[in-house]
């Protein structure tokens, strides 16, 4: 009874999920549409099965009766890994995937193949699509992974993606081969309650980074807001870009909101704040990326110059001391020389330039 209270729980977080994507579709358009359609059917699968286990509904699901209908997923789990590393939409030449489904089911049902010749097609095909997916998340760590804070977070996420996929094509297989219709509810109901808990482990991380579903643009935009402190970014570019740039700024274009990211996640690192930022090398050190890289993001999309940002970092580490109380026990002097500004001036004139308020005004 506990798996399928635990079923009952992924299909509640798969409509809560569902809602939520529906309601961030204004801020972040790039929606992955086939992970949708997944978590929909996910949902609507565990909450069919706990129902019926728990005496509280009686229905049949259609892979009960014939499972072959599970072909169309398939080719679906590749549409939602595809997007979410390459960040592309799927296209009319893709959904071609779906026609040899189509194609063995109308086989099946009109009785033009064997039991034996289907059962082993559909061996190797659920084997082909695991084995593409699996080549598309090793390119991708090898790639790009450990260049971006986000693609680690968006790793791991496809990582336990993969592990409910590979355990429902290995699910599949076996139901296929040994399928026996008085006992495929009974095959169904074990592999939903054992599935589940995968399910719930990967739906738990989307709520644990929400980065995921709402896209980075929001969150950050919406941590500027909550903090109330000057956001020196924009994710449009601010100048018209000069020639001689135009060839590295395409190749950058599509890092430039992951940048953004990570330079923000620095701005509220106190580790980060408590060294002194000496040249852009630090900075573009800490991103690890090029220095030219860097001299074209705060070129096109930081409204500051290096030397104003650097007062800015300065200001967030002001900050983070007089939350922690400094103020009460010392001087404005000390908390400037702790921050790294040459004089009192400076610090409270750029304190106010940023914050709007000076350091003994600010709580």
């Amino acid at each position: 009874m506990t798996l399928d209270v635990i079923s009952l729980f992924v299909s509640l977080l798969c409509f809560l999920i569902l809602i939520i994507i529906i309601g961030s579709f204004k801020f972040n358009k790039s929606i992955n549409i086939p992970f949708v359609i997944i978590i929909f059917f996910v949902g609507i699968q565990r909450f069919q099965s706990s129902m019926s286990n728990l005496n509280l509904l009686e229905s049949i699901s259609p892979f009960e009766k014939f499972p072959f209908y599970a072909l169309f997923f398939i080719p679906l789990f590749l549409f939602f890994f595809k997007e979410s590393i390459n960040e592309k939409r799927t296209s009319l030449r893709d959904l071609s995937h779906l026609l040899p489904p189509v194609v063995l089911i109308l086989l099946k049902k009109g009785g033009m193949i064997t039991d034996e010749i289907s059962r082993v097609v559909f061996f190797l095909y659920s084997l082909f699509y695991w084995v593409i997916i699996l080549k598309e998340i090793i390119k991708y760590y090898r790639t790009t992974l450990m260049k971006y804070f986000f693609n680690k977070i968006n790793f791991k996420w496809l990582i336990l993606i993969f592990s409910n996929v590979s355990l429902l094509m290995f699910f599949l297989s076996y139901i296929v081969f040994y399928w026996d219709i008085n006992k495929s509810d009974i095959s169904l109901l074990n592999f939903y309650r054992g599935s589940s808990i995968l399910w719930i482990i990967a739906l738990l991380y989307l709520f644990y980074n929400p980065v995921i579903i709402y896209g980075r643009n929001y969150l950050l935009n919406q941590l500027s807001i909550k903090t109330k402190l000057y956001d020196s970014w924009s994710y449009k570019s601010l100048n018209k870009i000069d020639s001689k740039d135009l060839g590295l700024y395409k190749k950058l274009k599509t890092k430039i909101p992951e940048l953004i990211y990570m330079t923000k996640l620095l701005e509220k690192d106190l580790r980060f704040l408590q060294t002194k930022l000496k040249d852009s090398k630090t900075l573009s050190n800490k991103l690890n990326i090029p220095n030219s890289h860097l001299k074209v993001l705060f070129k096109y999309h930081c409204k500051l110059s290096l030397h104003e940002y650097s007062n800015l970092l300065k200001v967030y580490h002001s900050i983070e001391i007089i939350r922690q109380g400094f103020l009460k026990n010392q001087t404005i002097e000390s908390l400037a020389e702790k921050c790294f500004f040459d004089s009192r001036i400076t610090f409270y004139n750029n304190f106010k330039k940023f914050t709007g308020v000076s350091p003994s005004e600010f709580s």
